[in-house]
C-alpha cells in the first residue's frame, strides 16, 4: 500500500475503534511494522482535521495512545446522541454517584442509593466501569481507564470527571449530596 491507503486505514481504524489505540495495537491490527510510520501517519491525519478546523480531533491521550473524539467544544452540545453501554437508569445513577464522590465507600453509595445498588455495582465492575478495592469493613469505588475512554475523558482523573459530572448529580441528589458531605465534614473535625 502506499502512503494515501496506509493514512485512510488508520483514519478508519482510529474511527470504528471508539476507544484509544497505542501504536502497537494499530501495527498489529493493520499490518504496519513501523511504529514511527505509524505515528507520522497520525500526526498527518491530525494535522488535517485541525487544518479544516473540524468538530473531529485526533489526540494522544493516556501516555501512548490515539483517539479520534470530538472536540470538547462540541461533545457537550452532541452527547445526548452518543451510544451508551446497555444500563438501566438505576444503574447509571450509581454510576454517576460514583464517578462523582469517587473514592467513596462502597457503604456511602448504598445509603443514597438503597440495597439495589449492590447489584448495580457488582455490574458495572463486571463491565470494568469501576473498580471496587477492599477498605475497612466495605469497599472502596471508583472509575476505571474503560470507564474514561467510554465517557470521552483524556485521563481517568477524578477531579475533571468529578466536574463533569456536577451538574447531574446536583439536580438528582442535591438533599442526599448535603448530608452526606455534611457528614464528612463533621466526622474529620470530631
Amino acid at each position: 500500500m502506499g502512503l494515501i491507503e496506509d493514512k485512510a486505514l488508520v483514519e478508519a481504524a482510529l474511527f470504528v475503534s471508539g476507544r484509544p489505540l497505542s501504536l502497537k495495537e494499530l501495527s498489529r491490527a493493520l499490518g504496519i511494522r513501523s511504529l514511527d510510520y505509524l505515528e507520522k501517519l497520525i500526526e498527518l491525519i491530525a494535522a488535517e482535521y485541525a487544518e479544516r478546523k473540524s468538530a473531529i480531533e485526533v489526540v494522544k491521550v493516556l501516555g501512548d495512545k490515539y483517539v479520534m473524539q470530538v472536540k470538547q467544544e462540541y461533545s457537550q452540545r452532541v452527547i445526548h446522541l452518543m451510544p451508551r453501554p446497555d444500563l438501566r437508569t438505576g444503574e447509571l445513577k450509581t454510576l454517576a454517584l460514583v464517578a462523582y464522590l469517587q473514592p467513596i465507600e462502597q457503604s456511602k453509595i448504598i445509603k443514597l442509593r438503597g440495597s439495589q445498588a449492590y447489584e448495580h455495582i457488582k455490574k458495572l465492575v463486571e463491565m470494568g466501569l469501576i473498580y471496587a478495592e477492599p477498605y475497612e469493613r466495605t469497599k472502596l469505588l471508583g472509575t476505571t481507564q474503560k470507564f474514561a475512554e467510554l465517557y470521552g475523558f483524556t485521563e481517568n482523573d477524578p477531579k475533571i470527571i468529578k466536574e463533569a459530572f456536577k451538574k447531574v448529580v446536583h439536580a438528582e441528589y442535591s438533599d442526599l449530596i448535603e448530608k452526606l458531605e455534611g457528614k464528612d465534614k463533621e466526622e474529620k473535625s470530631e
